[in-house]
């Protein structure tokens, strides 16, 4: 499982599981969020990606982080 901004990359090195993340510099958080938010982000993306990684998926798969 791959979290990037660039789901191109992650497909041209053979990541079955991608999950596109918020940006290139911050692909798991966005440190203009207020703190709070930060952190509901980022849980909301260890959350996806936990759901990615028990679901059947087929090669190079790319998900959003919200569902």
């Amino acid at each position: 499982m791959f979290v990037t901004a660039l789901p191109t990359i992650a497909q041209m090195i053979g990541a079955n599981r991608i999950l596109r993340g918020v940006s290139i510099t911050h692909p798991t958080g966005d440190p203009s969020l207020a703190v709070g938010d930060e952190l509901a982000l980022r849980r909301q993306i260890v959350e996806r990606a936990l759901e990615m990684l028990a679901t059947d998926v087929g090669p190079m798969t790319v998900w959003e982080t919200s569902a």
